[in-house]
């Protein structure tokens, strides 16, 4: 299953430091997490309101995977460290 999540920042929010905190993040998760692969994160070239900022990509090996990925504390203390950051997040789920 690919996971994807796209972040949208407030603007003003030092987006180098929130790119570096999700990569940080996801290569982390990828060590901790055996079933939790290939992370890729990505920053929008473009600025425009509709764009997200960063977009973030994962291989989890299925779906009984999304929700201990999702309530694991390297996941929730990113989404707690941007939480006050963020006007919009949108995640997208396929096989």
């Amino acid at each position: 299953m690919i996971h994807y999540v796209l972040l949208k920042f407030a603007p003003g929010t030092d987006l180098d430091a929130a790119e570096a905190r999700v990569r940080k993040t996801y290569d982390e998760l990828a060590e901790a997490l055996p079933y939790l692969n290939d992370p890729e994160v990505y920053r929008s070239c473009i600025e425009r309101d509709s764009n997200a900022d960063i977009m973030a990509k994962v291989r989890l090996d299925d779906e009984s995977c999304l929700q201990p990925y999702l309530t694991h504390p390297l996941h929730l203390a990113m989404a707690q460290h941007f939480k006050d950051m963020l006007i919009g997040r949108t995640s997208f789920d396929h096989q």
